[in-house]
This record gives structure tokens, sequence and C-alpha cells, in this order.
């Protein structure tokens, strides 16, 4: 039996060798269940559509994948789930969240647009409130902090010769500050989408939209771990993303009609917005300048220490 000894260790070494190996190459568990954030406001039709057709749940039961469907509308507690790994993707992230959250060194890569909605996003006040921006002064404003809405209302300050400052900016999210609005709550409201429609119906009134003060975007993003270890599963969300788009292409009316009974709007007043939204996944030169000029008034509103590279350290593509 002594023969045998001197092999032990050869053998030994020959197995750990082997799981080396085979370690530093194994590709990365499936996971049981994907975590997309589902958040319908302002008036986000793809994402409304893809979750009624069923299109993400299809993309993923041939791989007996879950989808798990969180509905997280605060753009800073979106990037504070993918940074503790609570999301997988962020289906629709303004890109102020996304550029603080990134720079805050939360792991989340944007790997495409969803929407660019200008006319969308308005500060808006009751038929007897405040008349303008300077009138803004000392009132109080509510609206939901750290997104694109709070970039609106401190770039409309920032054109007065105003700061967030000198108003009392109280946080708050969308269906909140509608309800505070028309209660008398507050002064006026960051407001998009639905709930806009909802104080225009009772009677307010817009004292600016972001066109020509913003240029408001929203994008898609991924946790950057998910994304190295299973490019595969994002493909298959981003196909499923593709499918909403043709839907809305190819039976824009039906798609509407989903879109106003999820947000509980007239179909009247869903084929009013349908046309202030661009919903072209792809990231243009222009929407590359857009997110740089968002990150240099994000540092020069004092709301952004650190900067990044933009096209770098933010974006990235899905491998094929």
């Amino acid at each position: 039996m002594s023969h045998l000894l001197p092999r032990r260790p050869l053998l030994m070494a020959a197995m750990a060798g082997l799981a080396g190996v085979t370690g530093a190459h194994a590709a990365p568990a499936r996971p049981r269940s994907i975590r997309v954030t589902y958040v319908t406001a302002p008036f986000n039709v793809p994402l409304i559509v893809m979750r009624a057709n069923g299109y993400l749940q299809e993309a993923f039961a041939p791989l007996d994948i879950a989808v798990e469907t969180p509905v997280i509308t605060s753009g800073a507690a979106q990037f504070q789930a993918i940074a503790a790994g609570a999301i997988d993707i962020a289906s629709v992230l303004g890109d102020t969240s996304a550029i603080i959250g990134r720079a805050n060194g939360v792991d989340l890569k944007v790997i495409g647009a969803f929407s660019r909605s200008p006319r969308a996003f308005a500060i808006m006040t009751r038929a007897d409130g405040p008349d303008s921006i300077e009138a803004l002064r000392g009132r109080t404003v509510g609206g939901p902090k750290g997104t694109t809405l709070n970039q609106l209302l401190a770039a409309a300050l920032a054109a007065r010769r105003m700061r967030l400052a000198d108003v009392n900016y109280l946080n708050m999210d969308l269906a909140a500050a509608r309800a505070a609005l028309l209660a008398g709550q507050i002064d006026a409201a960051t407001l998009a989408g639905a709930d806009a429609m909802a104080v225009t119906a009772a009677g307010g009134r817009i004292i600016t939209t972001a066109e020509g003060v913003t240029s408001p975007m929203s994008v898609i993003a991924v946790r950057g771990a998910f994304l190295a270890e299973h490019p595969d599963l994002v493909r298959r969300y981003l196909g499923a993303h593709a499918r909403a788009l043709a839907f809305l292409r190819d039976q824009p009316a039906r798609a509407l009609d989903i879109a106003a009974a999820e947000q509980k709007l007239s179909p009247e007043d869903a084929r009013t917005m349908w046309p202030w939204y661009d919903f072209s996944p792809a990231i243009s030169a222009a929407d590359l300048r857009n997110l740089e000029a968002c990150q240099h008034f994000l540092v020069s509103a004092g709301m952004l220490q650190k900067t990044i590279d933009i096209e770098k350290d933010l974006l990235a593509s899905v491998p094929a």
C-alpha cells in the first residue's frame, strides 16, 4: 500500500488545478427570477403594453425564469435598489437619477433610451395660484426630488436668477404632489403625464413646461454585474421591449386604449399626450449631448459633486 502514497498529493493537486480551471470558465448560475421595475407614470406606454400583453413573461418562460415587477416610482429609490441588488433592470429611470446614482458609485449601466418628452413635464399651479416662476419665491412647491422634475424646477428658477433655496421645496411623489396642489396645501407642483392632465381637468394651469428649459429623458438601466454575468437575459428583456414598440407602431389605437385604462385616463387625454413622447430606444448623439448637459447642470445647481464620463462610465452596449 505504501507505493500509493506518493501519488495521492499529485492526484489532489491535479484535481485542484482542474477545479480552478473549471471555476475560472464556468458561466454564472442562471437566476430563478429577474426583477424589473414597473413604472407607469408619467405615460410609459411601451412598458404598460409589455405587461398587458405578457411579453416579458413570454421572453423568460422558456428558461423557467420567473419575472418580478416591483413598483418603484422614485428615481433615487430605483438606483438605491440597484445598489442593494434588489432589482436587475430599471425599466424607466430618469436621466438625472441615472447620472446621480452612477456618479455616487452605484453599479448601473444605461443600455438604451426609454423616452424623451419635454412637453410632458411641467410646473403647475391652481387657477388662483402664482402666475410666473418669479412669483414662486417664498412659496411651497411639491415634487419628487432628485428627478428630471427636480431639474426642471431648478433650471426654471436659475433662468430667473433664483435658486431652489428661494422656494420651500417639499419631496413628494407625483400622486401626492397632485393631491396636495388640488387641496390647496402647496402653491405649485412639478408634475407630468396623467397627474398633469388631472390638474388641468380640475382647472389648474401650467406655469411652464420643460420645453425650451430642459431636455427630459428617461433611460433603461441595468445592474452592471447582472449585465456582465447575464447578457443573454438582458437581450431577452430588450427583445420584449422591442415587441412592445412594434405593437405601438402597428396598433397605436389599441396601445393607447391599454395605457388609458391602466392610468385611468380618458381616451381623449391619452391621445392628447401621445404626440408628446418619443420612445425611440437608440441613444443618439443628441441624447449624449443632453446627458452631458444634464450632468453639467446638476453640478452647477449643487446637486452633484462628482462627475463621470457619460459615454464611458454610464452608457453600455449589450454583448451579442
